[in-house]
């Protein structure tokens, strides 16, 4: 299942219907959906905006797939900085990948090319889960 891999491939889509990949950090949130944080002027935080149906799939640090494994399709929605989800899924952030996520956060303040902080909060659809 997902939730112990440590590098996710997301899936999100293009306007045009063009699919975008991207490797994510995520963890398991205690109500069974999963989140990771990003900056708020990200292209994947765009095109949810636009289109929340998203894909997540085993993948390697570089974003590439790991062979056999399953796509997993949700839909997600951004929270905020000041949203308890937000919180939420930056705790389990936290938790899940320690010194590295701390090291990430240090450095990411002093660039505001992806603006503030936000969540991506993701709910499988649950036929796939079972």
């Amino acid at each position: 299942m997902l939730d112990n891999e440590r590098y996710v491939s997301l899936s999100t889509w293009t306007k045009d219907g063009n699919r975008k990949r991207t490797p994510v950090w995520i963890a398991l949130l205690s109500d069974g959906q999963f989140g990771f944080t990003t900056g708020e002027k990200t292209w994947k935080v765009r095109r949810i905006q636009k289109n929340p149906i998203v894909e997540m799939q085993s993948c390697n640090f570089k974003g590439e797939l790991i062979e056999g494994s399953e796509p997993f399709t949700g839909l997600a929605r951004v929270a905020g900085i000041n949203d308890k989800e937000y919180t939420s899924v930056k705790k389990a952030i936290r938790k899940k990948y320690g010194i590295q996520d701390q090291l990430v956060s240090f450095f990411g303040r002093f660039s505001k090319k992806y603006g503030e902080s936000c969540a991506v909060v993701i709910s499988l659809e649950k036929e796939k889960l079972a």
